[in-house]
């Protein structure tokens, strides 16, 4: 009976999650079919399938995945859209399978895991390269014909430059999500893999960097700050800085991670959408805002560095306060600066569009607070439609915005409110704590930045509502968390 068990895992269940794992970075088609996969493997252990069960229920995320699905299913009922509002929670189903598929894992050896966390590494690698060579021949790249292609006139940009970032380097999955896969992968290459010998130093090193020029190329700057500011704070809190070498490297990675989050909002504040997608520093304006960033990290960043060398004890809570202080005066100044905007009537871009869905999302949200308009109908009731002004009345909000186009506030909390009310929203803010507590108490760095990277980019996108996001995250943080009570030695926090 005892033998049972290995044989299930070894030769059903991670060959299953072998494949899963490599279909991650494909398109979502590939993960989808591979859930289904999964939950039918989870069935196929009749032996532990009422252990299965019981771990499920007693599992306070499952419970509150579980509260949100059962929200957004109730949202139909008032949804007039009934056939989008049944295709919103097909894509929620997820919420229910994965987590009870992915309760078997807690028999996988950490060498398994290991190899799995690996296995997704170098997929993305593959891919990423396959993506590249694919993007290159299609544009003429590496015959050279690229050199006789005219200017974009939609971007009004070179050739290259447009054919060679975005969504055109991965033709068949969203940027934004490979984007977020990129990351983790970075981070489980600091974070979990060997370093012993030189060598492997050297292929890491070479790999991190080509994720990390892949990842500008892509131009998301909410997956880019996201990762450079949480390797920033974990070299924060390992070094002493007692060493030379301590400032050298965490600085050095201030300004990189400054330097590439600050062009990359440029980008994206003059393009892609809108305008060239290629800065070239002839701006005055926007020059001046570059130099104030840099002083303002830096200055942070040395006050960090004085009050950890100054108050050992309680710098963390030092730190936490000035942090909240400095959220709080940034709040402040993108008011002040927004109402400049609309005062001056700044033109459109990719930044003010999305912090206009916002704010139409936030009006719908103060006429139904409690219940939402309904998951199906965020097609036809969120926006205002004043059919004197006709189409014109959907320009300010971008081509997204029009009659025939679901609306897409870009931000997940938003989005859960608008379809199912506050308790979707209250209990998505639970599951984030109740992630990011575990993470520290089990001290995995790359358990914690995963939290930490999801958790912002669904304040700028719909992260758990879209299958390529929300299949990919339960994943690993039920991997992640498995693993934790398994090597309790992995990369610890202070």
């Amino acid at each position: 009976m005892h033998n049972l068990k290995p044989k299930y895992t070894n030769y059903i269940l991670f060959p299953a999650l072998v494949l899963f794992t490599i279909s991650l970075p494909l398109p979502v088609a590939f993960s989808s079919i591979l859930t289904i996969v999964l939950f039918v493997v989870s069935l196929g252990n009749t032996k532990d399938i009422r252990t299965n069960i019981t771990l499920y229920f007693i599992s306070r995320r499952n419970m509150l995945l579980l509260i949100i699905f059962f929200c957004l299913l109730f949202s139909v009922l008032y949804s007039d859209d009934k056939k989008n509002a049944m295709k919103g929670i097909l894509a929620a189903i997820p919420f229910l399978s994965l987590p009870f598929s992915l309760v078997g894992i807690r028999q996988l050896s950490t060498k398994q895991i290991t190899i799995l966390k690996k296995i997704f590494v170098f997929s993305c690698l593959i891919i990423s390269i396959f993506y590249f060579i694919k993007t290159g021949i299609r544009i003429g790249l590496f015959d050279g014909s690229y050199k006789f292609k005219p200017v974009s006139t939609a971007y009004r940009s070179h050739y290259l430059i447009y054919n060679l970032t975005y969504r055109q380097l991965t033709p068949s999955i969203h940027a934004v999500f490979f984007s977020l896969y990129l990351a983790i992968a970075v981070l489980i290459i600091i974070f979990a893999f060997d370093h012993k010998t030189r060598l492997s130093k050297i292929l890491h090193g070479l790999m991190t960097l080509y994720f990390a020029i892949y990842l500008i190329l892509l131009t998301s700057a909410t997956i880019n700050f996201a990762l450079y500011s949480f390797i920033i704070a974990m070299l924060f809190f390992r070094y002493s800085f007692k060493r030379p070498l301590h400032y050298l490297l965490f600085f050095l990675l201030v300004l990189i991670g400054t330097a590439i989050t600050d062009y990359l909002l440029i980008v994206k504040y003059i393009g892609p959408d809108i305008g060239d997608i290629f800065y070239k520093f002839d701006s005055p304006s926007i020059n001046q805002k570059i130099i104030f960033s840099f002083i303002a990290v830096i200055l942070m960043s040395v006050g960090a560095i004085i009050v950890k060398l100054t108050s050992q004890k309680k710098y963390k809570l030092i730190l936490c306060g000035a942090f909240i202080i400095a959220a709080f005066a940034g709040i402040v100044y993108f008011n002040n600066a927004k109402k400049a905007e609309n005062i001056n009537d700044q033109k459109i871009n990719n930044i003010s569009v999305r912090a206009r869905y916002n704010k139409e999302a936030i009006r719908i949200i103060k006429k139904h607070p409690l219940m939402g308009v309904g998951i199906g109908d965020k097609k036809f009731n969120l926006l205002e439609r004043d059919i004197s002004l006709g189409d014109k009345r959907y320009v300010e909000f971008g081509n997204e915005t029009l009659p025939d186009h679901i609306f897409n506030p870009h931000n997940q909390f938003l989005d859960f409110w608008i379809a199912a009310g506050i308790l979707p929203v209250i209990c998505l803010l639970l599951f984030f704590i109740n992630e990011f507590f575990k993470a520290i108490r089990y001290k995995n760095i790359v358990y914690l930045g995963m939290v930490y990277c999801t958790c912002l980019f669904c304040f700028t996108d719909l992260a758990m509502m879209v299958q390529r996001g929300q299949i990919f995250f339960l994943f690993f943080i039920c991997v992640f968390e498995i693993e934790s009570r398994k090597k309790m030695t992995a990369p610890s926090l202070p």
